[in-house]
């Protein structure tokens, strides 16, 4: 070995420089917000088409009569209806509906009590199915008093939540919009300014 040779290996020929910086959240992210939406949409328009048909008939006019002769009401078959009694009234032990010569009883049931509206001096008591189509008389037994049969509305219901259910949804799309779009400029700006 001579004087001044280097001993060890050769210095190195500089520091190699970082590989491109790749922005994170990558832009298929915005797949995520755009997909909140379309979800929100398409669920709000399965619901109107499921409850469209029963949309029809809840929006009929609620009618009022005497249970003992009977309650004319226009009934569409399949649908259903609710029955209120007064306040201070008793409830009905059994209903029948008479259309022309021919009547059967329906069945009282508590179906869809949740969604019954609240009526000046009536309180809800039941629901029934209407077992035909066309003008009928509903008479029942052992409920005194005025009575007031209305269409099930709660189609409106399951209408209403849906579209809560939509607004929410596409608030949280927006909010992961503005996240996204946020942390990519972050990371746009620290790639141009850093390099990494």
């Amino acid at each position: 070995m001579w004087p001044g040779a280097n001993v060890g290996p050769p210095p190195p020929m500089g520091a190699p420089r970082p590989a491109p910086a790749r922005i994170r959240p990558r832009a298929g992210w915005y797949a995520l917000p755009i997909g909140l939406v379309a979800a929100a949409l398409i669920g709000f328009l399965v619901v109107l088409l499921l409850v469209a048909d029963e949309m029809d008939t809840a929006d009929g006019e609620p009618v009022t009569g005497d249970p003992r002769t009977g309650v004319t009401v226009q009934l569409t078959e399949g649908a259903g209806y609710f029955v209120y009694v007064r306040e201070n009234g008793t409830d009905p032990l059994s209903c029948t509906v008479t259309v022309g010569e021919t009547s059967g009883a329906v069945e009282l049931t508590r179906k869809n009590a949740w969604s019954a509206s609240a009526r000046d001096s009536y309180r809800y008591s039941a629901s029934f199915t209407a077992p035909v189509t066309g003008e009928a008389k509903l008479a029942c037994r052992g409920a005194d008093g005025t009575v007031m049969v209305t269409p099930d509305d709660t189609a409106f219901g399951y209408l209403g939540i849906a579209m809560l259910a939509g607004i929410g949804v596409s608030i949280l799309a927006v909010i992961a919009f503005i996240v996204i779009m946020v942390r990519r400029g972050s990371a746009k700006r620290r790639a141009a300014v850093f390099g990494y």
